[in-house]
């Protein structure tokens, strides 16, 4: 089994969204998504499904996701990929699925994810997320581990971020 873990891309800052939910992906934000899936097409990634948290910056990123993996399940919003929803169930519950799987979200939802897939502590995240990020785990014999991680500065599509 495998999934991938994304970060959606930078998010606007407009005051004029009010609502956090409808804040879209900026034009670098576009750009370095676009460039990261177009790596991992290039690559051969593959997936069966691309889910996201439903806001719309994580949907723009799954969608742009979508025109390079060309999922045959599709892309769908679902529940538990917010901000401050629970791990722990997801994480045991990732572990059942039978194809490989897209999860698109946010921070710090992605990296306490990651720490408990790897069974680390959360205080400690064992993965950075920044925005338009990437990590990869594989579950082999009832344990995940990490295949790969890829930021945008070193997919070569966007600024380095600190941190």
């Amino acid at each position: 089994m495998r999934v991938i873990l994304v970060r959606h891309g930078k998010a606007s800052k407009d005051p004029k969204y009010t609502n956090d939910e409808e804040r879209p992906l900026t034009e670098r934000g576009k750009a370095e998504v676009t460039g990261l899936a177009e790596w991992l097409g290039r690559a051969g990634i593959t997936v069966h499904q691309i889910r996201h948290s439903g806001l719309l910056r994580a949907q723009q990123t799954a969608e742009i996701f979508a025109r390079h993996l060309k999922p045959a399940g599709g892309v769908v919003a679902v529940r538990g990929l917010l901000f401050d929803d629970p791990v722990d169930e997801l994480a045991q519950e990732l572990a059942l699925e039978t194809e490989p799987v897209m999860l698109v979200g946010h921070n710090p939802f992605m990296e306490r994810l990651a720490a408990a897939l790897l069974r680390a502590n959360p205080a400690q995240p064992p993965v950075w997320f920044g925005t338009s990020s990437t990590a990869c785990f594989d579950y082999v014999d009832g344990f995940w581990t990490v295949k790969w991680v890829l930021h945008r500065e070193l997919a070569g599509v966007g600024e380095k971020d600190e941190g």
